[in-house]
């Protein structure tokens, strides 16, 4: 088949909605509860998953459902809101479209593999004199077996009063590995600075067993346990390394009653085992709405806590709210 045949190679799915409308088209991604489906009239549709009754595909596609099962084949219509995935003419699974939480096709693009989001904000106080930049973006990398994710955020505070700045900024790069049905263990690298608790730059590396209690079309829930060895340039007081157990918590919830609504949480406690009686606590919070196709506005809040700081000096906590603009990919 030459290129351009594959170009012009028509659209051939089929998908039911609940109203009884048949809309034929190509299949790109059901992910978090929301199916991406191209067509040749009327471009690009997002359907509701749960307002969707058939699906019917004679391409090959990977199937996820809530308990991690993996299923490859085509795609056929089981009756109303049932889903078979079909190899050689042979069922290999019957699956309710309530417990399918990701579909994806055999062969697509590394971009269609990969999703995230970014966004920034800008305010300026003349009373006080301050100006602050924010950013964040969050990058992830999606296959049924595991998961890559990337994810940095700044905040960058100027004093029209001061020369030094109180700056905090972090990056953190983590891969993810399902095992089993509700299991994972993941690995992580994180690099930040936070001016505010006197430290200039904390290098971090560790792992963690985790447990996948939720795991639907409308939410996900992840407890996580580990350990993280780390090295702390400080203001004033120079180089340590640490070494610290790890307790995480994160959280997804997906409204796509318009505008869309996305509600994320992340929380990590950090207890030393090197410096007993040191605790340190993470937490990360943003409720996203849409406001015209993938751009949204985010409300972010962060709240960073150290009990005992390298620098003596130094703020214990540093707490943040947030509003910016962004865009989803």
């Amino acid at each position: 088949m030459t290129a351009g045949a594959a170009v012009a190679q028509p659209k051939t799915d089929v998908v039911t909605l609940a109203n009884g409308d048949r809309i034929t088209g190509e299949i790109k991604e059901l992910e978090r509860g929301r199916l991406e489906f191209s067509t040749d009239d009327a471009g690009t549709i997002y359907f509701e998953w749960t307002k969707i009754v058939r699906v019917e595909a004679t391409r090959l596609f990977e199937v996820m459902t809530s308990d991690g099962s993996r299923f490859l084949g085509t795609l056929a219509a089981a009756g109303d809101r049932s889903l078979a995935v079909v190899e050689g003419g042979t069922a290999l699974a019957t699956l309710s479209t309530e417990e399918v939480t990701h579909i994806t096709p055999i062969g697509a693009s590394l971009w269609r593999k990969i999703d995230g989001s970014v966004d920034a904000g800008f305010t300026y106080t003349q009373s006080t004199g301050i100006a602050q930049t924010t950013w964040n973006s969050n990058t992830m990398y999606r296959r049924p077996a595991f998961l890559m994710r990337l994810t940095t955020s700044a905040t960058l505070t100027q004093r029209d009063d001061e020369e030094e700045s109180e700056d905090r900024a972090a990056v953190q790069f983590s891969y993810v590995r399902y095992r089993g049905r509700r299991w994972f263990v993941s690995g992580s690298a994180r690099f930040e600075t936070n001016e505010s608790l006197g430290i200039l730059l904390r290098s971090q590396g560790g792992g963690l067993v985790g447990l996948r209690p939720v795991n639907t079309n409308r939410a996900q829930l992840e407890l996580g346990a580990g350990a993280v060895v780390n090295n702390e340039d400080a203001v004033e007081t120079g180089t340590t390394q640490n070494v610290e157990a790890l307790l995480t918590l994160k959280s997804s919830y997906y409204s796509y009653d318009f505008p869309k609504t996305n509600f994320d949480l992340s929380f990590q406690y950090y207890p030393s085992l090197s410096q007993w009686g040191r605790q340190r606590l993470q937490l990360d919070a943003s409720v996203k709405r849409d406001i015209w196709h993938d751009f949204f506005v985010a409300l972010n809040l962060y709240n960073t806590f150290d009990s005992d700081p390298p620098d003596p000096n130094a703020e214990r906590n540093d707490v943040g709210v947030v509003l910016s603009v962004g865009w989803s990919y």
